[in-house]
């Protein structure tokens, strides 16, 4: 690849996410996208009209054997993300995909053992990119926390409670999840579980709980996962689509306890405090945003200087182990009421 030369990359996928990508890529350096691709044309048009795109094609097989791509972008439900990886693999072009790599562990394991070492292939697991995360992850290293002894992180939203028109909002942004067996861990709570990962190093799954309020998934929409840092730490990631009362898309709360300082993020507000005090204001939306520009312009920088990838393909499988091992030792979500509530739009 001429390091000179930017990255021509096609999207795959110009569905509701898609929006966060093609931004990060309008502001990337050193790569341009140059042919998007989607089942519906009009989608695909809409997309590249939008982001100035010229070429647009409503078929995978016929983006990629037009050939003059160096990478592409998926941006498609799980179940279609390794038959899209291989097709690249077997054009000679590298791969970011969203996440999960694979909807389980060993099919993930299987892809990546079919393309080897062909073609580089990152996971946009974007949520370690957050500034806040990164943030607390810098005063880790520099030992502003002294030793950390627990943590928390956590996601309480309310996008699986109806609406008073009886919309559900987690089902109109993605409806497939609504017949999803796994759900609130394999599609949210990953996020979690490798960002514990970039802050703590490897965690194993002690214990975990799943459970399901709504009657409107077939999925758990409640988890606890009880984890432990190979020091021994214990840490919880935890989370609730069903909690009145929280924003629908609310952010994380995380509480990490140190014997230096501690730290506490709350409605974007990161505080240090203990033997000294910090306070860092964030805009969400920003936040959000800069996660996917970060991500992006990570995969185009590695590419060009044929560094690691941070959340390569490989890091994904031990972020998939994790979730794997908590379906195991959980069991199927308790129903905990048939109830069907609305809350007020």
């Amino acid at each position: 690849m001429d390091a000179r030369a930017d990255i021509r990359v096609g999207v795959l996928g110009c569905g509701m996410i898609s929006a966060d990508h093609f931004r990060a890529w309008a502001g990337c350096r050193g790569a341009s996208v140059v042919a998007v691709c989607d089942p519906d044309r009009r989608r695909a048009e809409d997309r590249a009209a939008e982001f100035g795109i010229q070429a647009v094609y409503t078929a995978p097989e016929a983006m990629l054997a037009a050939g003059g791509l160096d990478a592409v972008d998926i941006i498609t439900p799980r179940q279609t993300h390794a038959t899209l990886v291989r097709l690249a693999a077997d054009h000679g072009v590298h791969a970011l995909c969203e996440k999960p790599l694979c909807p389980t562990y060993e099919e993930a394991r299987a892809l990546m053992q079919g393309v080897g070492g062909r073609v580089r292939v990152m996971v946009n697991e974007n949520w370690r990119f957050r500034a806040y995360f990164r943030q607390i992850g810098e005063w880790i290293r520099a030992g502003r926390l002294g030793t950390p002894v627990q943590a928390r992180l956590s996601l309480w939203r309310s996008n699986l409670i109806p609406r008073a028109d009886g919309t559900v909002i987690a089902l109109q942004r993605q409806p497939f999840v609504a017949t999803e067996p796994r759900y609130l861990v394999a599609e949210s709570l990953i996020h979690e579980l490798d960002t514990v990962r970039s802050l703590f190093g490897e965690v194993e799954v002690v214990s975990a709980r799943l459970a399901r309020a709504s009657t409107d998934v077939v999925g758990e929409d409640a988890a606890a996962i009880l984890l432990e840092t190979r020091a021994g730490m214990p840490l919880v990631v935890e989370g609730v689509l069903s909690a009145a009362g929280h924003a629908p898309r609310a952010p994380n709360r995380m509480e990490i306890a140190g014997t230096r300082c501690s730290v506490v993020l709350e409605g974007a507000v990161l505080r240090l405090f203990g033997a000294e005090e910090e306070e860092l204001r964030y805009d969400e939306d920003a936040v959000r945003q800069g996660s996917f520009d970060a991500s992006v312009q990570h995969f185009v920088d590695q590419l060009r200087a044929g560094g690691p990838h941070e959340t390569s393909a490989e890091d994904q499988l031990r972020t998939l182990a994790l979730v794997e091992r908590t379906y195991e030792l959980a069991g199927p979500a308790r129903p905990l009421t048939r109830r069907r509530t609305a809350v007020n739009a």
